[in-house]
This record gives C-alpha cells, sequence and structure tokens, in this order.
C-alpha cells in the first residue's frame, strides 16, 4: 500500500471528519426541536453528521482503494484564480447587484479557468443565473438586488 503518496489526502479527510465531530458534539448540548420546527442545535447535528460520515467515506476509499502511481494534480494557479474570481464577486455585489456578478462569475470560471468555449460559457451562466433569479426572487420571495437600483 503506498501509504506515503495519500498521507495529504488522509490528513484532510481526518481533519474534516473531526470538525464534523466538533459540530456534533457542540450542538448536542443544543436544543434539538421546537414544537413543530428545528431548534438551533438540528443543523450543526445534521450537517456534523453529513460531514463525518463523508470524511469517513473519504478515509475508507483512500485506504482500501490508493491510487495507483503519482496523481495527476490541478495547478495551484488555478486554485488562486477561482480565489480571485470568488472574491470580486463577492466584494462587487452590494455595489452592482446580483445579476451582473453571478453572471460574469461563471463565466469567468468556465471561459477563463476551465477554457471552455466562449458561447457555451456565456449559455451555461446566463441560464444559470436566470434559474438562480427564479428560485430566489419568485419560488423563495426573497427579495434579491438584479441591479443597483432595485430590491
Amino acid at each position: 500500500m503506498k501509504l506515503h503518496a495519500i498521507k495529504g489526502e488522509l490528513a484532510f479527510a481526518a481533519f474534516f471528519a473531526a470538525v464534523g465531530l466538533v459540530w456534533i458534539v457542540k450542538a448536542s448540548s443544543l436544543p434539538f426541536w421546537s414544537g413543530f420546527a428545528p431548534d438551533s442545535g438540528f443543523l450543526p447535528v445534521i450537517y456534523g453528521t453529513l460531514l463525518l460520515l463523508l470524511s469517513a467515506g473519504v478515509i475508507g476509499t483512500l485506504l482500501l482503494n490508493p491510487p495507483d502511481g503519482e496523481v495527476e494534480r490541478e495547478p495551484l494557479s488555478k486554485s488562486f484564480k477561482l480565489l480571485g474570481i470568488l472574491v470580486l464577486t463577492v466584494g462587487s455585489l452590494g455595489y452592482v447587484g446580483f445579476a451582473a456578478p453571478l453572471f460574469l462569475m461563471m463565466f469567468a470560471m468556465f471561459a477563463y479557468v476551465e477554457r471552455l468555449p466562449i458561447v457555451r460559457s456565456a449559455i451555461v451562466s446566463a441560464v444559470a443565473t436566470g434559474i438562480f433569479l427564479l428560485v430566489f426572487q419568485h419560488w423563495l420571495k426573497i427579495p434579491v438586488p438584479i441591479t443597483p437600483w432595485s430590491y
């Protein structure tokens, strides 16, 4: 078994398993259910359990079926590009509204970072932005500022 080749992945999964366990332990002292609705301990227990189970699945997969040879990694610059796009998007939401930054974020991720065709990137970004607006504004009735002048 090539345990030394996957020790970083194991450490990462173990860290998230520990975070999930901390959420479960801390949330167990909070009220779980109140009348007809979940209380403050409900979501942390659910999320902690999911995080713990998913991390255990990753650990089990890595130990029972380790990757053969060297695994090809994404370049670190790609992660920094994505982080920069996310920071710019979140920073511009209050000034530009919701629709334009969301569209531009997805378009930049598809066209610039992933190097997908421009037309496909624009179409998928526009459709996804429209779906987000439909879900939030019409189905959930959450007022989302589409432009800086609307709310």
